[in-house]
């Protein structure tokens, strides 16, 4: 049998190597990695989004990746409103061809390299994601507590879009954000943004009744960021120390489990927190037992003064209630509020520990996305000995005088 000679063999594999590399070099490979920079060389087979968060507990936002756009939902944007979707497109990736359903759908370049906020529930996720760098406007800076972003704004790489409650429509247009994220309902500034190809959209992590869904939303601000890993991480950590506090009080017994009244007189009737409610929930991972827990309200609901007296007079504690400097000040305010046992004994807490000049209180921003430092709190007012070490974020007994 003829076999082949050896340098002829060496040859045609050499020459098939040179063809392979050739081949190899001619077909460029991605040039971004985990959707942290735009693509140069677009591969249509490459997953551009690896790193992926799951939405355990916000029931009001949802997301589904494709290999170089994810399409995030918003369920519930306003009350009886339609579901509202948002296309985001890893920049420098072609436009997507999309369905029907989505084809009003704004198409967000992300990640976003800039954005203007009209809540400043949105700035602590922005602090946690380590990406106040995009931040270039906001609605009211009175209204600020995030010490970044107050930051920001002295050194003028923020600007005051909407002061006194009024939207300066052509300030917005001319700066040009690449996005504006709003906490609810569209006025008419809006619509005109909108039109003029400045995606506005909506957050409402108010609407969630779980103060985990309510701190689940950092992940929907790292959706046009990219930060998805980050926000997972973050979160988890949360999620895990809220579920450890949460522990401290889960085998105690009903009769070990303060009565706990929320709220405010307002005009002869009370406005309380509803007993499906985020509040609700929290004051029942406390170890406290709210007067108000066999209702079925999501959110503040209001009830007739009377009715409240019947349901709480006999509570232990009182939290959320009003603007109070001190007990007798309340009762100046309102004369009945003495037939409720926590103002006659003193136990009446408000989460004003850290207000500024203007009045505005720090739980409601970082709070949304801290809610095992509420918890925390909210243990040691009920169960002191079950947060000895813990000092008070939020929280502060109302003084007698």
């Amino acid at each position: 049998m003829h076999k082949p000679q050896r340098p002829c063999l060496l040859l045609a594999a050499f020459l098939m190597a040179m063809i392979v590399s050739s081949c190899a070099r001619s077909q460029p490979a991605p040039s971004t990695s985990a959707g942290k920079g735009c693509v140069e060389n677009f591969d249509v087979a490459t997953d551009y989004f690896p790193e992926k968060a799951t939405i355990e507990f916000a029931e009001n936002i949802a997301v589904e990746y494709r290999r170089f756009y994810k399409v995030v939902t918003v369920k519930r944007p306003s009350e009886g409103g339609i579901a509202e979707r948002y296309v985001l497109v890893l920049c420098g990736a072609p436009r997507p061809l999309l369905p029907a359903e989505l084809a009003g759908a704004p198409v967000i370049p992300v990640p976003i390299s800039s954005m203007f906020s009209d809540s400043a529930t949105h700035m602590p996720l922005l602090v946690e994601l380590g990406r106040v760098d995009v931040l270039t406007g906001i609605n009211e800076a009175r209204y600020v507590t995030t010490e970044p972003v107050l930051d920001r704004i002295r050194q003028g790489l923020a600007i005051e879009y909407a002061p006194n409650y009024v939207i300066n429509t052509e300030l917005v247009l001319a700066k040009k954000p690449a996005m504006m994220m709003v906490g609810g309902g569209y006025p008419e500034e809006y619509k005109t943004i909108r039109k003029a190809g400045i995606p506005v959209v909506i957050n409402t992590e108010w609407e969630e009744s779980t103060a985990l869904g309510r701190a689940e939303w950092l992940k929907y601000m790292a959706f046009f960021l990219n930060e998805e890993a980050k926000a997972q991480r973050s979160f988890d950590g949360i999620r895990d120390r809220y579920m450890a506090l949460r522990e401290r009080t889960r085998a105690l017994p009903r009769t070990q489990r303060p009565r706990v009244m929320t709220g405010v007189a307002v005009r002869g009737m009370f406005e309380v927190s509803g007993g499906e409610s985020y509040v609700s929930k929290l004051i029942a991972d406390a170890g406290g037992d709210y007067v108000w827990s066999d209702n079925t309200s999501r959110g503040v609901m209001t009830v007739d003064l009377e009715e409240q007296i019947a349901r709480a007079s006999n509570a232990d504690f009182w939290i959320n209630g009003g603007q109070w400097e001190s007990l007798k000040g309340m009762l100046r305010e309102e004369p009945r509020y003495k037939q409720f046992k926590p103002l006659r004994e003193g136990r009446v807490w408000l989460y004003n520990r850290l207000v500024n000049a203007a009045g505005a209180h720090d739980y409601w921003s970082r709070g949304v996305t801290r809610p095992d430092l509420i918890l925390e709190d909210l243990i040691k007012i009920f169960h002191p000995e079950l947060a000895s070490q813990h000092e008070f974020v939020w929280y502060k007994q109302v003084p007698a005088e």
